[in-house]
């Protein structure tokens, strides 16, 4: 009895112990970078108010990888309730508020997957010295900022919480970019499959690569009026170096909605190369069946008369030439003579 209870008590023990490890795996982060221009600290804090023990540096950047917090967020620095309702709405466009004493930006990070594009959900505040990111989950296009920050780099380390915000809008942005490029490449290698005159999985990948277009040009379009809300209604939050700096992104949005609708025209002229190459095979294609068939026209002409069952015997007129000796051999040599010459005739045409 005794080793009956060591061991179901072992076996609840390593339950616990598993569930624990379970939920701290499950257990969503909350990430400070903490800089000034001679001193930097990089924490997991377990609490969004753990990262108000931070505000005496210079910026102050809180990273959170789920929307589990947002009721803390929204309590310790007072947001508005409309700030977490777009948080938490399942589908909505990128959109801006600017408000007396913090900018919210809701936009989408977009990523690469299997088969296609996926888009996440990314909330960034700028509020005096924070900067608040909120992710649907780990995972985005900011790690090149983080690897500038760790090594000192003055770009940052000298410059304030509007600077940080730029920072991050413009790798979302930069990633765009890195996208279409893949879609072009994706594009010009499906044009050569097209020329080639492949089959039908080439049409399926151009509509999938125009849908993923379509998708892009969703995601991106609304931040045109975010940037210039930003340029025109927010400059009380930015330095004048920051704000010449926004006006770029805008610039830049406007070349990336260019370079969108070059690649949907170019899909679009994809798909009236295919058909236009499908036209042309099917039109060879007939062609020779065409040509074919009338070779034999007259050959069955001659077949057709000769099946006739006339007795040659009951008149000098009924098919005569039955009774000759040579005659088959010579039928069959009048129509090879009439099928040769008809193809001759053909290809002095240019018909074949």
């Amino acid at each position: 009895m005794n080793d009956i209870k060591k061991v179901t008590q072992t076996i609840i023990t390593l339950k616990f112990n598993f569930s624990a490890v379970v939920s701290r795996m499950e257990e969503p982060r909350i990430t400070v970078f903490a800089y000034s221009e001679d001193k930097f600290e990089e924490k997991r804090i377990k609490a969004i108010k753990d990262a108000l023990n931070y505000k005496d540096y210079k910026v102050v950047w809180v990273n959170i990888e789920s929307i589990a917090y947002l009721k803390d967020l929204k309590e310790i620095f007072k947001l508005h309730d409309v700030v977490i309702k777009l948080i938490l709405r399942a589908k909505t466009r990128s959109r801006i508020l600017i408000l007396n004493d913090y900018i919210f930006v809701l936009l989408y990070q977009v990523y690469k997957i299997k088969g296609g594009l996926k888009r996440e959900k990314t909330a960034i505040f700028l509020k005096d010295n924070f900067i608040i990111t909120v992710q649907e989950q780990p995972g985005d296009v900011f790690n090149s900022i983080r690897e500038s920050i760790r090594h000192g780099e003055l770009a940052y380390r000298r410059k304030g919480a509007d600077h940080l915000f730029f920072a991050l809008l413009d790798a979302i942005i930069e990633n765009y970019i890195s996208i279409l490029e893949d879609v072009s490449k994706q594009m010009e290698e499906i044009e050569t499959k097209v020329l080639k005159g492949e089959g039908k999985e080439v049409l399926q990948k151009i509509h999938g690569i125009r849908r993923r277009i379509l998708f892009l040009r969703r995601t991106i379009f609304p931040l045109l009026e975010i940037f210039r809300r930003l340029r025109l209604e927010g400059k009380e939050f930015f330095s004048e170096e920051t704000q010449n700096y926004l006006g770029e992104l805008y610039e830049h949005v406007m070349e990336i909605l260019d370079i969108i609708e070059n690649n949907r025209e170019m899909a679009n002229g994809l798909i009236d190369i295919y058909y236009s190459t499908l036209s042309i095979r099917t039109n060879e294609i007939m062609r020779i069946l065409t040509v074919v068939s009338t070779i034999f026209i007259p050959l069955t002409f001659v077949t057709g008369i000769y099946g006739m069952n006339f007795n040659p015997q009951a008149s000098p007129y009924n098919m005569p030439e039955l009774n000759w000796y040579y005659g088959y051999p010579a039928v069959l040599l009048a129509m090879l003579t009439i099928g040769i010459g008809m193809v001759y005739y053909f290809k002095r045409k240019g018909w074949l």
